[in-house]
């Protein structure tokens, strides 16, 4: 049963990813980086699923699966707080969480938006910043990166996050005002 869901998931994936979804291809990019934006098969889906689970790859999490090892026992991703030295305002520091799977992944939990109350077309200035920051966007306004062997490194990443989240904040504030 385990197994159909995680299929029905990567086949849902590759559609959403194929409509040109936003959050599906943040999900792509952040496992596949820039072969996420090539040719997304199949295949590719199974391999973001599976990656997102934890496994390295489509054909060990169908083993993993057929050999009934629980998943609950991986327990949660491990979640790091971390404080930036940055601020939205004068004692409102920007605090950004790190979310270990397989590679970490640092984002500002939604933070930016959040405390801007969602002005009438937040989205669309989000969408423009987070391109600007050259960071991953969802619906909800989270922005994100992931921390991969080939990048920047974390440090850059967190500073990347964490400067892109208070642009984010002050763009949406004057967004409200001229409103």
């Amino acid at each position: 049963m385990e197994m159909e869901r995680h299929r029905k998931d990567a086949k849902a994936l590759h559609r959403d990813v194929q409509r040109g979804d936003p959050d599906a291809t943040a999900r792509a990019a952040r496992v596949l980086g820039a072969r996420a934006r090539q040719r997304f098969g199949l295949s590719d889906a199974q391999h973001v699923v599976a990656s997102e689970l934890g496994f390295a790859s489509w054909p060990r999490l169908r083993a993993a699966t057929r050999a009934r090892i629980p998943s609950e026992d991986a327990g949660p991703p491990p979640v790091e707080l971390l404080e930036t030295g940055r601020v939205y305002v004068a004692g409102d520091p920007v605090r950004l969480r790190v979310v270990t799977r397989r590679w970490p992944e640092v984002d500002d939990g939604g933070g930016a938006v959040e405390r801007a109350g969602r002005p009438a077309g937040w989205h669309a200035v989000a969408a423009r910043v987070a391109r600007d920051g050259e960071v991953n966007l969802n619906r909800r306004g989270v922005l994100s990166l992931p921390v991969v062997p080939c990048g920047p490194g974390r440090d850059a990443i967190v500073a990347r996050v964490a400067e892109t989240s208070v642009i984010l904040f002050g763009e949406l504030l004057e967004l409200d005002e001229r409103r």
